[in-house]
């Protein structure tokens, strides 16, 4: 293990791995509609669902945070608990009610289609809190990006589209609230571990969703085995192991309206998750859909390799 880190090491600079950790979150993050499908299946509801994921990824980060520093990784000043605070109810709980609220009025494919415009909100907000320039070849990038979703999700079909007015208001307050998980994350963990960001965040989310949706009946009536197998792994992979990767990302030197671009790999795990293991139909235009996606990623990397070569010619 230590041979393949100094070998990473060797190969990829400090930013680099801060790119490849947010990568790695996304290909987890891409795991999630395995983990709903599950839940879902052993009759847990979406509200459930999403309770169970911050509940059950702040208790497992507990035992983590112990043996990594002991007690003193729980520490945490006023200033980063209030942005802890925010990150939890707004990017945790509040996001979680506004998708779901969209999903029941306007269906799955045009929720996702308007969270995936949380990269132009990331863009924006970048420019405002970190001065970040913003370039054709990142405009490109972002437009390839959301079409390439668009195609994913649709495989051209228009006839997915739901016109709701609600629907629409809370899918885009949903990308908006997404958004923030970059922006605040960012800020927070330069000041903090990313552990103490995620543990708080989580506990703050997974009480504000309890204290709005009352979840305990619903766990006592689904209450078995699985559920409690899949809820372990809906709070290990997807949530722990992803927020890890992400907010130790966060930490390096990485250009915040990238990240976004980068960590929408999640799509494409999960719609090869459904193919494989759902055995979903994949058309070409959601193949089309998917080269578009990576060319966008491949697209913010190809900037950064130039920006790296021009940076040495100074």
């Amino acid at each position: 293990m230590n041979k393949l880190m100094k070998l990473v090491k060797q190969t990829f600079s400090s930013d680099d791995i801060g790119y490849v950790m947010v990568f790695a979150a996304g290909v987890l993050w891409g795991t999630i509609g395995l983990f709903v499908k599950l839940l879902n299946g052993v009759g847990a509801d979406s509200t459930l669902t999403a309770f169970m994921r911050l509940f059950m990824g702040f208790l497992i980060l507990i035992p983590i945070m112990l043996f990594r520093g002991g007690t003193k990784m729980f520490k945490i000043d006023k200033k980063s608990l209030i942005q802890c605070l925010l990150l939890g109810i707004l990017s945790q709980a509040l996001f979680n009610l506004c998708y779901n609220s969209s999903i029941e009025s306007v269906g799955v494919a045009t929720a996702s289609i308007l969270l995936y415009t949380a990269p132009v909100f990331v863009c924006i907000m970048s420019v405002i809190f970190f001065k970040e320039q913003i370039g054709i070849i990142k405009i490109l990038s972002l437009l390839l990006n959301i079409v390439g979703c668009f195609l994913m999700v649709t495989g051209g079909n228009l006839s997915y589209f739901k016109l709701s007015a609600a629907g629409i208001i809370f899918g885009i307050a949903a990308a908006f609230l997404y958004s923030l998980v970059t922006i605040i994350g960012k800020i927070a963990s330069g000041n903090i571990h990313p552990f103490t960001v995620i543990f708080y965040s989580f506990f703050f989310g997974w009480l504000t969703l309890g204290i709005f949706t009352a979840p305990w009946e619903s766990i006592v009536a689904v209450s078995g085995v699985k559920f409690w197998i899949y809820s372990i792994g809906y709070g290990l992979i997807p949530t722990v192991g992803s927020y890890m990767l992400y907010m130790g990302g966060l930490r390096k030197n990485l250009e915040v309206s990238r990240i976004p671009v980068i960590a929408s790999v999640e799509t494409v795990v999960a719609t090869l998750i459904g193919v494989i293991l759902f055995k979903e139909k994949l058309s070409i235009i959601n193949v089309m859909g998917i080269v578009l996606l990576l060319s966008s990623i491949a697209m913010m990397n190809l900037k950064l390799k130039i920006k790296d070569k021009e940076d040495n010619m100074i």
